[in-house]
C-alpha cells in the first residue's frame, strides 16, 4: 500500500455525475483551487448514463418544493445558456402525456395548474381533446381521451453533456481525480482531509476547506463520515427498454407519457438523439447501492406492457438494448437536499436529487454557490473561458 502526500485545494467536489460535474464548472468561475473525487474510471458512470435525457419542461414537481423552483430554473438556464455555450447533443422535443381513461383524464388538469403555479406560461401548456392527440400522434392507443401538451422540454444526452461540463471545468483550472474512492474524512484545522483509495490500494489525501458533496447514491455514506445523519437515502431504480432505429416513425416528435400521478414520473415512449426509441422506466424500490444499474428479465417484460399500453402498435421484438438507472429518493422530504451540515457549515450536502435532477442541474449548481457566499468572499476570475457556441444546433 502506498501513501503519498496531501494534495490542498480550496474546495473539493466528491462525485463526477452531472451534478457534479455542473458544480465544479460553475465554481471554475471564482479564484478557487478545486478538485473533483470521482471513484468510478470515468465520468458520468452512475445514475447520469441511466437516464431518460429528458429536459422536464416543469408541471409534474409539486408546488413550492425546492425541485419545482429548480427544474423552471434550470431549465431556462439551459435554454439561454448551456445550449449557446457548450457543444454537446440537444433538441427541442414537446412533451404529451395521455389519459385514457376519465381518472387520468382529470389528472390532467392538476398537472396544468401545477404547471402554471411553478412558473409555465399559459403559451407553454395546453389541455387537448382526443383528437387533437391523434392528430399529433396517430399511432397512440385509440383508447386515448385526452392529452396534456407542454411545449417547453427537450432532450439531451446527459453522459455527453456531463463530459463537456467536467471538460469546461478542467480548462479553467479544476482538477480531475478518477479512480478516487473516498474512504474516510477526517478534520484537520480548518481543513478536511479526505482520503481516497484505488483499485491497486493506492492511498491518497486531499485537504480542502470546503467539502461539496455530489456522491449520488453514496451521498449518505459520505455524510456518515463526518457523522452527519441530516438525511436518509434510498434508491429506486428504473428499467428501459431501447427499440432499433427502424421502428422510429411510429411517434412523431413528441415524448409521451403516462400520466404521471397516477403511474410515476418518467413512464414513456420517446425519441433518442441518435435515432431510436425508447421506452420506460419501471420502478424497484428497495434496491442495494451497488446495484441500481442491474436488469432483469422480469422488468424487461414490464417495459413491454408500458409500451404498448401507449403505443400498441410497437416492436417491441425491435429491442437493441436494456439499460437502467435509479432516483436517489430523499427520505425525510422527498425532494431535493441541497444543505449545509448540521456537523460543519463548511460541508454543503447536494443528494436526494431524483428526477427533475438533470433538468434543475445547472440551478442546483447556483444554489450551491449561493451557499458558499454565505460563508467566503468569492471573487470572479478575469480570465474564465467561456466554450464556444455550438456551430451546428440539434434543438
Amino acid at each position: 500500500m502506498q501513501v503519498k502526500g496531501s494534495l490542498v485545494f480550496d474546495v473539493v467536489v466528491i462525485g463526477a455525475g452531472v451534478i457534479g460535474a455542473a458544480i465544479s464548472r460553475e465554481l471554475s468561475k471564482y479564484n478557487l483551487q478545486v478538485a473533483i473525487l470521482e471513484r468510478n474510471l470515468q465520468v458520468a458512470q452512475e445514475t447520469s448514463a441511466g437516464n431518460s435525457g429528458v429536459i422536464h419542461g416543469g408541471f409534474d414537481p409539486i408546488p413550492g418544493t425546492l425541485s419545482a423552483k429548480l427544474n423552471l430554473l434550470g431549465r431556462s438556464i439551459y435554454e439561454n445558456e448551456w445550449f449557446r455555450e457548450l457543444s454537446f447533443p440537444h433538441k427541442k422535443v414537446d412533451s404529451l402525456v395521455l389519459a385514457f381513461t376519465d381518472l387520468e383524464k382529470a389528472e390532467l388538469k392538476t398537472l396544468y395548474d401545477q404547471g402554471i403555479t411553478n412558473g409555465l406560461k399559459t403559451d407553454e401548456t395546453e389541455i387537448l381533446s382526443r383528437e387533437q392527440c391523434l392528430e399529433l400522434e396517430p399511432n397512440v392507443n385509440l383508447q386515448v381521451v385526452a392529452g396534456f401538451l407542454c411545449t417547453s422540454s427537450h432532450i439531451v444526452d446527459p453522459v455527453c453533456l456531463t463530459n463537456r461540463l467536467v471538460e469546461s471545468a478542467t480548462l479553467n483550472g479544476v482538477k480531475l481525480f478518477l479512480e478516487a474512492n473516498v474512504e474516510t474524512i477526517a478534520k484537520s484545522g480548518d481543513h478536511f482531509v479526505v482520503q481516497t483509495i484505488d483499485r491497486r490500494s493506492q492511498i491518497e489525501r486531499y485537504r480542502a476547506k470546503f467539502i461539496i458533496n455530489a456522491a449520488g447514491h453514496y451521498a449518505d455514506v459520505v455524510a456518515a463520515m463526518i457523522e452527519d445523519k441530516d438525511f436518509t437515502l434510498k434508491a429506486r431504480r428504473g428499467q428501459y427498454r431501447v427499440i432499433e432505429k427502424t421502428e422510429r416513425g411510429v411517434i412523431n416528435d413528441h415524448i409521451l407519457f403516462m400520466v404521471p400521478t397516477i403511474y410515476g414520473k418518467g413512464v414513456i415512449v420517446a425519441p433518442m438523439l441518435d435515432g431510436h426509441l425508447l421506452v420506460g422506466p419501471t420502478a424497484e424500490e428497495g434496491i442495494a447501492k451497488e446495484e441500481t444499474r442491474l436488469i432483469s428479465i422480469e422488468q424487461f417484460e414490464e417495459i413491454g406492457v408500458i409500451a404498448r399500453r401507449i403505443i400498441p402498435g410497437l416492436r417491441l421484438e425491435k429491442t437493441c438494448g436494456m439499460f437502467s438507472g435509479s432516483r436517489s429518493i430523499c427520505v425525510e422530504t422527498d425532494d431535493f437536499w441541497i444543505a449545509a451540515s448540521s456537523k460543519d457549515q463548511r460541508f454543503i450536502h447536494v443528494a436526494g436529487i431524483s428526477s427533475p435532477g438533470l433538468s434543475a442541474a445547472p440551478a442546483i449548481a447556483r444554489e450551491v454557490i449561493a451557499l458558499l457566499k454565505k460563508q467566503t468572499e468569492l471573487v470572479a476570475k478575469v480570465d474564465w473561458v467561456k466554450d464556444q457556441p455550438v456551430l451546428s444546433s440539434r434543438s
